[in-house]
């Protein structure tokens, strides 16, 4: 993925369902150069472009950071962790913990039952949980407070966005009976309600030139301005407040070590931060936040 790649798939990140012509004007790059860049980078399956259901939607807003210890083969714990339904991101590592997971969940109980769980599985020899306070910015996903409600033709749109981003109205017209012009409506409102964000996912495979970095921070004083430097920082592709030994805890993506470097130095320098740790994303292993609940 070289520079012009890298541009492309910075605006598909903000938006998904930006049109070609747009992404040309944004970028100064040509529309033809984007339309045979967005095709190579879609069809291999190097970047996909989703839509994301905000999880408050879909009755998860119990979420947590879990760092697995293993004894054995990571890789072995990782699948397993990976077949739950509410993880929708697991990853090895390079860190403190072999492996480390998302849960998203109904309720604080659920999440209570959901470690028990896989504290049982074999080669599980301990947990590490952050509970979430507050998303401020998910990797693909809407974060902040959503107050609408979604009847069965908004499910229905919201399954297809959740195939395919870019499906045009014509495409989702034909899913669920409605004129293109209506299906745009409807569309239009459950992105400006943050019921779902469309963006684009690079699949990090250990094999591609993406790097990540997972970061604890903690804080000296209050988490406001502190906050609002780390969303201006375009390597922090996730960024979450969190209760326990981190007070947040951030991913750094770049598409070189010398870029991952100077973000994870501008994290360390920003005033109110006391402390920062980091781990390593050697390979995700799950990266998938399609609902289960939108599945037919």
């Amino acid at each position: 993925m070289d520079a012009v790649d890298q541009v492309i798939v910075g605006l598909l990140k903000s938006d998904g369902r930006l049109p070609h012509r747009e992404i040309a004007r944004l970028s100064g790059i040509s529309r033809s150069v984007v339309a045979a860049r967005m095709h190579r980078l879609l069809t291999s399956g190097e970047v996909v472009v989703r839509g994301v259901v905000h999880p408050a939607v879909l009755g998860r807003s119990s979420l947590a950071h879990v760092g697995v210890a293993v004894s054995g083969r990571a890789d072995v714990v990782a699948e397993r962790v990976a077949e739950r339904s509410d993880v929708p991101f697991v990853s090895l590592t390079a860190g403190p913990y072999a492996v480390v997971a998302e849960l998203r969940t109904g309720s604080p109980r659920d999440i209570d039952e959901a470690l028990a769980a896989i504290r049982l599985l074999p080669g599980v020899r301990a947990l590490d949980t952050l509970p979430y306070a507050e998303v401020i910015r998910d990797v693909v996903g809407p974060t902040g407070a959503v107050a609408t409600t979604v009847d069965a033709t908004d499910v229905a749109l919201l399954r297809a966005l959740q195939d395919d981003g870019r499906a045009s109205y014509v495409e989702l017209a034909a899913v669920v009976g409605l004129s293109p012009a209506g299906v745009r409506r409807r569309v239009v409102r459950l992105l400006e309600a943050q019921v779902v964000r469309v963006g684009a996912l690079v699949r990090q495979s250990g094999d591609d030139p993406q790097v990540a970095l997972g970061i604890g921070i903690r804080l000296g004083g209050g988490h406001v301005e502190v906050v609002a430097a780390l969303l201006g920082l375009p390597a922090v592709s996730f960024l979450a407040r969190t209760w326990g030994r981190f007070d947040a805890v951030a991913t750094l993506r770049t598409f070189t070590p010398g870029a991952l470097l100077e973000a994870l130095d501008a994290v360390r320098s920003l005033d109110g931060v006391a402390d920062v740790e980091s781990w390593s994303h050697l390979r995700f292993v799950k990266e998938t936040y399609a609902a289960p609940a939108l599945q037919p």
